[in-house]
Formats: C-alpha cells, structure tokens, sequence
C-alpha cells in the first residue's frame, strides 16, 4: 500500500480530473479513464498501488457532478415536456438548480448508506449471499428483461382514425424498444465475438459502442433539436417531504445494490426494478433516488473490489483497474472508504457551486455550440482507443441510440449491446449464434 499521503495526493488528484470532466454531456468517467491508460499509461504516470485510489476519487466525482450534464444538458423542445424525465421538466421551467439540490440530497444519502454499509454489513452479509445466488444469475438477468418490456404498457391506443391506425399507435412504442433491444445486441455480439476491433483495444472494444447509444446520441439530439436558452432560478430551495426522502433512498439502495453486486445488471435496471418494489411516485423522489442508486451502483460496484473476502470486478473501471493492479489488504479497504467520504464531501460542495454558476449563466453560452465541440472530442476518444473500424461501431451504435429517441422508448433498452450476447454466452450457445450469422 502506497504512504497516508501519497494516498491523499492520488485521491485528491482522482477527484480533481473527474469533477473536471463529470460536467460535460456525452463524457463518462470510465472511457475516459481508459483513454488516460492508453495514451499515458499508469506505471509511469503514476505508483500503481495508487491507480485504485485515483479511480476511486475520479468516480465518486463523476457519481455527483455527471448530475450537472443530466440536469442542464439534456434539453428538449418545451413542447415534450410531458414526455420527459423528471429533471428535464425542472429545468424548462426554470428549475434545473432545484432538481441538482434534490439529486445531491439523494447522492449525500447513498454515499451514508455506501460507507455505513462497507464498515458494518458488507464484509459479513455479502460474501454468503453472493455465493448462494450467482449460480442464478442468468435467470435473474431474464427475468429482469422480460419484467423490462414487461413494464412497458400499449399507448395512445385511442387516438388513431382506424382500428389498425389504433393498433399501431398502442404498440409502436413497446416494438421499438424490443427492436432497439435486438439491434443492440446483434451490434454487441459482434463487436464481443470477432476481430472487428484490433486486439489492442480489448479492454475498450465496448467503448466506441456505448458512446454511440448514450453518448453521441444524446449530444446529437442536442443539435438537432436546438433548444431554447431557458432563464433559471438559482434558488436554495426543494419542494419535497422528508417522507418522499426517506422512501426514494430505500428504493434508490435498493436498485443500487443490486446492481452493484450483479454482473451486467446496471444502474438503471436496478432502478427500474426497485422502483417497481418500493412504488416510487413523484418527481422529486425520482430525482433522489436516482442520486442514491447512481452513487451506490458506480461507487459500491467498485468498492467491492478492495472486498478482501469478495474481491469482486464490478464495471469497466474495476477491471481496468484490476488489469494493472488489485488492493489485497483490509487496510486499503478502510482507506477506499476514508476516500469515499472525502471525495464526496469536495465533489458535493464542486457540483453545488458548478450548479450555482451554471443556473446563473445558462442563457450565455448555447447548448448547440457546446454540444458540437463535444461531437468532435467523441468522435476522437473512439478513434483512439478502437481505431477506424471504432468509428465505425460509433456511426452504428449512434443510430441505434437514435432510433430509441424517436420510438420515445427507454434508451436502456440499447443495453442488449451488453445482456443479449453475454445471455448468449451463458446459455453456450456462442457458437450456434457465430453460425447462424456467417460469423464462424
């Protein structure tokens, strides 16, 4: 284990650079991670005892300010309003600092849940039940997608001229999401299962993909729907109840959770599923809960890996991390949750006053301008890490993201890039799929 403080410098360093570029739309912390690994390399950048504390500083940062671009940078015209998430309908009307308040509010909540939960329960609790359930993690992962499309109800089933009109109208939108589910997954499985991606890039060949379906998707939207320039109130204030609280941080630790310890489950399936369990309602408790369920699934997912009786690689950045180096002590467990709770004290005061700044100036720069200086910067972190045929996986995975917006379906759905062909994998039927597409 490195020396107290070179701990500390590493950590402070890691919160630093994912505060830095938590804020901008379209950027996430692991791919950016991945690309410091490959252009700078860690060993001499860096003592690599001290990678994990970095990452761990960088991430917890990311799990609170990523809350700036959700808030601010994801606008719709004003005419959706009644179609949008909950923290889009804050901020065109005026109320974006509101819905950040309330996420920090939730991610205060997880990171108390994350720390309490790492010092008196994990150690005990989590090693058993991990045991007694992984065997049935392929059933869980089925029954989470089927309770996915599931949950999506026929709408707007009244509104057609003609029965088939009517018809199509209730079901386009549960199509959608099972095509984009499909289309997703063919997409994933190939990229997972050929040399469409040089060798070099194993462990960023799912990069250029999720750009595309999370990312460039949503940047695009930005410049293509050229929203307004929407006056905000910077305001300490959030309508909400303590009941409301209480209720969307169980459900958020709940959904958190279970994505944290499950392979492939993510975030937002957790969410979904606990959602359902706790009967969440309302705005505000969405927003919290969403805070409590993002910290817990990022942080807890990769805390799990300094677990000296679990050990667990949750995540793209615990098994960059663990490709280069693994914590093997309980003194740098206890240190990562020491980390945690100093990266989330700096990166709630950066997000709040990020907030402040942002709300008070949001009508100086546009969106669509920022929007496209992030297009390029996409375009040249996929061509770095995967190469030409990466742009390529990016163009495709793009337009599948796409293509969720305009079914106005989930955009998890474009997780089968990830579920379908590691579903396939489990069942052994890798092969058969190889054979049936020409592959192999």
């Amino acid at each position: 284990m490195v020396p107290l403080s070179d701990l500390l410098i590493w950590s402070l360093a890691g919160v630093i650079f994912g505060s830095l570029i938590s804020w901008i739309p379209g950027f996430h912390i692991f791919n950016i991670m991945a690309l410091l690994v490959a252009v700078f390399g860690v060993g001499e950048l860096m003592p690599v005892q001290a990678f994990p504390f970095f990452a761990i500083g960088a991430i917890v940062a990311y799990a609170y300010v990523s809350a700036i671009s959700s808030v601010y940078f994801s606008v719709a015209d004003e005419s959706a309003v009644f179609l949008l998430f909950p923290t889009q309908r804050y901020l065109l009307l005026g109320r974006g600092h509101e819905a950040v308040l309330l996420y920090l509010i939730g991610a205060v909540a997880g990171t108390l849940f994350l720390v309490l939960g790492a010092l008196f329960i994990f150690p005990r609790v989590l090693p058993p039940i991990y045991q007694a359930t992984s065997p049935y993690i392929t059933y869980f992962l089925v029954a989470i997608v089927v309770f996915m499309f599931m949950s999506e109800w026929p709408k707007e089933g009244d509104r057609g001229r003609t029965p088939g009109e009517r018809l199509w109208l209730a079901w386009r939108q549960i199509l959608g999401g099972i095509l984009v589910f499909f289309l997703s997954g063919l997409l994933g499985f190939i990229v997972m299962n050929t040399n469409l991606l040089p060798t070099t890039s194993a462990y960023t060949r799912l990069t250029p993909m999720f750009i595309g379906f999370f990312g460039m998707s949503w940047v695009l939207l930005n410049i293509l729907s050229n929203p307004p320039m929407l006056e905000q109130v910077p305001d300490d204030r959030v309508e909400s109840s303590l009941y409301n609280t209480l209720k969307a941080s169980f459900g958020g630790a709940l959904g958190g959770t279970i994505a944290a310890v499950y392979p492939i489950i993510t975030g937002g399936m957790g969410a979904l599923v606990a959602g359902h369990m706790t009967s969440q309602r309302g705005d505000d408790a969405f927003i919290i809960s969403q805070g409590v369920n993002r910290v817990i699934y990022y942080v807890g997912a990769f805390t799990l890996l300094f677990l000296p009786q679990l050990r667990l690689t949750r995540g793209a950045a615990a098994w960059l991390v663990s490709s280069i180096y693994t914590p093997k002590s309980y003194a740098e467990y206890l240190a990562a949750i020491g980390v945690i709770l100093l990266s989330a004290g700096i990166s709630f005061l950066f997000t709040y006053y990020l907030s402040r700044f942002i709300a008070n100036s949001f009508n100086v720069v546009h969106i669509k301008k920022l929007s496209y200086v992030v297009a390029v910067t996409l375009v040249v972190i996929s061509y770095l890490l995967t190469g030409p045929m990466g742009l390529a996986v990016l163009f495709v995975s793009t337009a599948i993201g796409l293509m969720a917006a305009a079914f106005n379906t989930r955009r998890s759905y474009c997780l089968g890039g990830l579920i379908l062909p590691v579903l396939i994998s489990m069942t052994g039927h890798t092969g058969y799929f190889m054979h049936l597409l020409g592959l192999g």
